[in-house]
């Protein structure tokens, strides 16, 4: 043995000789100071609930004095990327024991399996400080504390347009844009649903839901886009209904998402010729049909009449130009320009003066 060793072994002997002098008239046997310190998540894990970014959980770890002195212990917190919360000391009485708890919060909430330490150790004895060159001998335990952030998903959605227009007179088919985001911190595997898809197959719209990639969305801000496509009815009526649209997570219901999607649908123009979204009667029709079918024989027998008119006036026209003699016309003519000239030269101008 060394001399060091045999001075630290002797200080050791006078110290609790010392320790013995104040505690005989109490207890026949002395054992040596010590302390134990067990926490309830050193096998089990202690799970940190997510609030606002960070996440918590309560550790409960019993410490114990197995002598018969009265002891002053401190404690030492190693937190494994979390940060422990928990006294910094308390004192202890012979062979008592009591329980402590520590805060644990991570700032981080990557859902990994954390392995923090506790230290406890004993810093006076009888109201006695520890002899510091005996520091290292100083009755000292550990137990560790198992955490770990709680998987969660966090999916939040939003839709591009709000509103579909749908048109029985274009008969375009339109398409919604889903964008399905994931804040938490494991991914999810999603499925787009409309609950209330009767309303859909009552308008005899048809519809559809696709994806350019994979539905599992990454954790920590992830997305997946889906699209729903719409093909309209001719025969769709002006109105406007919404859509009750699930988000379904593969972690479980409390994790599914509701959005509604209005739809508006608009019947095709009607013509000023459509007769038939007047609700005439079928007499009417037959009434309008006898009506016609009197008006065209009418009009076909003021035409026939008009032409045999045309044609007796024609024959009429032929019969006087055969009675009347052309050349007779002509000598009618010659006669009347003839005597004109020889009455202008008889007349004497000179009278006229």
């Amino acid at each position: 043995m060394t001399t060091t060793w045999r001075v630290t072994f002797v200080a050791l002997l006078l110290l609790l000789c010392g320790l013995t002098t104040t505690v005989s008239g109490q207890q026949p046997s002395v054992p040596i100071p010590g302390v134990t310190i067990t926490c309830a998540n050193e096998e089990s894990t202690l799970v940190l609930q997510p609030t606002s970014g960070s996440a918590a959980g309560t550790a409960v770890c019993t410490v114990e004095n197995p002598s018969s002195f009265i002891e002053e212990i401190d404690f030492e917190y190693d937190g494994d990327s979390v940060t422990l919360v928990g006294p910094e000391s308390m004192s202890l009485g012979a062979g008592a024991e009591e329980s402590i708890t520590i805060i644990v919060r991570s700032d981080s909430l990557n859902p990994t399996l954390r392995n923090s330490t506790v230290t406890a150790t004993v810093t006076s004895v009888q109201g006695g400080e520890w002899p510091s060159f005996l520091e290292q001998f100083s009755p000292s335990d550990e137990s560790t504390i198992l955490s770990q952030v709680d998987e969660f998903v966090d999916l939040g959605v939003t839709v591009s347009p709000e509103i579909v227009i749908l048109s029985s007179e274009l008969m375009q088919p339109m398409t919604a844009t889903l964008r399905v985001s994931n804040d938490g911190n494991i991914d999810d595997n999603v499925e787009v649903e409309i609950q209330n898809s009767a309303a859909l197959s009552d308008r005899s719209i048809e519809w559809n839901v696709t994806t350019s990639g994979d539905s599992t969305i990454p954790a920590d801000g992830g997305s997946a886009t889906f699209d729903i496509r719409f093909i309209p009815n001719p025969s769709m009526n002006d109105e406007t209904f919404d859509l009750n649209i699930r988000i379904i997570s593969s972690s479980g219901i409390s994790n599914n998402v509701n959005l509604a999607l209005t739809v508006n649908t608009s019947a095709p123009e009607e013509s000023i010729l459509d007769i038939t979204a007047m609700n005439i009667p079928s007499w009417a029709y037959i009434a309008g049909g006898t009506l016609g079918i009197l008006f065209v024989l009418a009009a076909a027998l003021s035409i026939s009449k008009r032409l045999r008119g045309n044609k007796g006036e024609y024959i009429e026209q032929e019969d006087f130009e055969d009675d009347v003699d052309l050349d007779d016309l002509d000598d009618l003519d010659d006669f009347g320009e003839d005597d004109l000239l020889d009455d202008l030269d008889d007349l004497d101008f000179a009278d006229l003066d």
